[in-house]
């Protein structure tokens, strides 16, 4: 039972994605789940980052998500217009008496730690303070640098890159099982990326593994050795890749982030 728990605790120690930046509206505040919080997203316009709270607001509970940023930049709770800064704290009360200060100690909102990298927006789901001991799970080989060619067209990177997300009815880890398991392709995406003929056996070595993930290559491929050598990786709890050496065509890879709101759903 310790054990049970000590690994249910695991799964809030970690940065998790929850939107692309590029769909984030910096004039609103918006609400997303993850692991069973309900959290306010919001950009913090004093200080030019976006904000992660628990979307609730601590006078009357109401969702801070469906209030609005005031004119000073600041969440405002559309219940009684209670004012917060990005540190949490209330900044101001319209209905408190003039000089009175709102107490720091009484009126905080709970705050999450987030970060922005490789076009999203993380965040930690456990203690802020315990975030930066935690790396943020990024996929390395997004970072490398544009060829000279590329540099010359003015591209900011080497990969050409197309962003996509759902919300799904189930599980974050039944979503990274199906997307680890090379073996569904021929049948599930026949005359698409797959054919049912070139099914056959998927011999993955496995070059790395432990309680972070593993590594492994399958010097075969798909399609039975027609498209080249693909390197597979999986960063727990949420991050896992596919990296294909298209013969003849280009180096593909296959990111997939499984990110959990609640229980039976993920994005």
């Amino acid at each position: 039972m310790e054990r049970q728990q000590q690994g249910s605790q695991a799964w809030f120690q970690r940065w998790y994605p929850v939107a692309y930046l590029q769909d984030l509206d910096p004039a609103k505040p918006s609400a997303f789940t993850l692991l069973e919080q309900d959290l306010v997203l919001w950009f913090d316009r004093q200080e030019g980052r976006w904000r992660a709270f628990a979307d609730v607001c601590p006078h009357r509970l109401v969702p801070l998500s469906q209030g609005r940023l005031n004119g000073a930049g600041e969440l405002e709770c559309p219940y009684h217009g209670w004012s917060f800064n990005g540190a949490g704290q209330c900044t101001a009360i319209p209905q408190a008496e003039p000089g009175v200060t709102p107490s720091a100690n009484r009126s905080p909102c709970l705050s999450y730690a987030t970060a922005e990298a490789q076009g999203l927006l993380f965040v930690f789901a456990g203690v802020a303070d315990q975030a930066a001991s935690q790396p943020l799970p990024l996929v390395p080989v997004l970072a490398e640098p544009a060829s000279e060619a590329g540099q010359a067209a003015g591209k900011p990177g080497r990969w050409t890159v197309q962003d996509t997300f759902r919300d799904l009815p189930m599980d974050a880890l039944t979503v990274l099982e199906n997307v680890l398991d090379p073996s569904h392709v021929p049948f599930t995406h026949h005359a698409s990326v797959g054919r049912r003929e070139t099914a056959g056996p998927v011999r993955l070595e496995l070059t790395s593994f432990g309680p972070e993930g593993f590594t492994g290559l399958w010097a075969e491929g798909p399609r039975r050795g027609k498209l080249g050598a693909q390197q597979t990786v999986f960063q727990a709890p949420c991050l896992m890749w596919h990296d294909l050496t298209a013969k003849g065509f280009a180096r593909i890879l296959t990111v997939v982030y499984a990110t959990p709101m609640r229980r039976g759903e993920c994005r």
